[in-house]
């Protein structure tokens, strides 16, 4: 007669609890996997949680282009330098810089900056083992993996490496205002042990509507916590391919000279789209034309929008930050 899987997965277990040589039983490693294979396989016979949040159908992996970048509340603000096949380079400030997957909930798959003493940091990770992957996102979904990171010693070059568990799980969903907006997100939640003791948790709460997490909470062992929301989110215009920086200063300079106030002109490169559209026209008491615009990138779901002002001079138009205050209107159209 066959033997049930779960009857299976109970003797391994008993077979480590019972036996006083682990020699006469298992090895380490072995005992790790029957234990995850006795999670896996009495799951199914645990309640189900009841999700009170909105019903949101599963979310893919995001996907990351050039010049995306996300603003929060607390002054970060991160930006994808560049992409490379499924890995995404992003610019957290400075000269730091960290790798990722599309999946921002594993680990850093390689980093580095320069330190307040001016010594290079860096480091990488990769994930050994897993029971699966968090991606596409269900209510209720939860994964286990084993990472390794190593780190490097700025003064000795030597390698520090150590290993890790990750338990992630989708433990609820949520319609959440930020200061970016209202949106329904999926909870995403990841706790990290190292040694068997519980070291760090991070939340998420990823809005599929923009690809992206618009609030995260992160806590230590240590006690400490922090939280963040997103304020705003988009391609910048600053750092997207310098192709499509040219494609955009063209187009301001069409929109201003012939539309109207009011009236957008768009154009594309790749899957960027531009829109630019006048807004206001002014004339200095020099005789100056100045134009207050408004210029909207949007890629991949989302929208970056800023307001500028250019004034013509020498048969072009001069972008600036902010209108001069020596440029005071004598007429405009609206």
């Amino acid at each position: 007669m066959n033997t049930p899987k779960h009857m299976r997965h109970l003797r391994a277990f008993c077979c480590v609890l019972g036996l006083s040589s682990l020699a006469a039983c298992q090895t380490l490693d072995q005992i790790g996997t029957s234990l995850n294979e006795l999670n896996d396989g009495l799951g199914q016979y645990a309640d189900r949680p009841e999700n009170t949040g909105p019903d949101l159908r599963p979310a893919s992996l995001p996907v990351f282009g050039k010049g995306d970048a996300f603003v929060f509340d607390g002054g970060r603000a991160i930006y994808v330098e560049e992409t490379k096949g499924d890995r995404i380079v992003w610019n957290g400030g400075g000269d730091y810089l960290f790798e990722t997957t599309g999946d921002f909930t594993g680990p850093i798959l390689e980093w580095s900056y320069t330190d307040k003493e001016d010594r290079e940091r860096s480091g990488s990770a990769y994930v050994k083992e897993g029971s699966g992957n968090i991606w596409p996102l269900e209510f209720d979904k939860q994964v286990r993996m084993s990472t390794r990171s190593a780190n490097v010693d700025p003064d000795t070059g030597d390698v520090n490496e150590y290993d890790q568990w990750l338990i992630c799980k989708v433990p609820a969903t949520a319609n959440i205002e930020v200061p970016a907006g209202t949106f329904d997100t999926f909870v995403i939640e990841c706790s990290r042990y190292y040694q068997q003791s519980w070291m760090q948790t991070t939340k998420w709460w990823y809005a599929p509507e923009i690809g992206f997490y618009v609030k995260r909470n992160r806590s230590w062992n240590s006690g400490d916590d922090h939280s963040e929301e997103l304020v705003t989110y988009g391609p910048a215009p600053a750092k997207i391919a310098e192709p499509a920086q040219d494609v955009l200063a063209d187009t301001v300079q069409q929109s201003l000279e012939n539309n109207n106030s009011g009236v957008a002109r768009t154009a594309s490169y790749g899957a960027l789209e531009m829109a630019v559209t006048p807004l206001k026209t002014v004339q200095t008491d020099k005789g100056i034309w100045c134009r207050t615009y408004r210029q909207e990138l949007t890629a991949r779901n989302r929208t970056s929008s800023q307001i500028k002002s250019a004034c013509r001079m020498n048969d072009r138009w001069v972008i600036e930050d902010e209108v001069d205050g020596a440029l005071e209107p004598v007429n405009a159209d609206t």
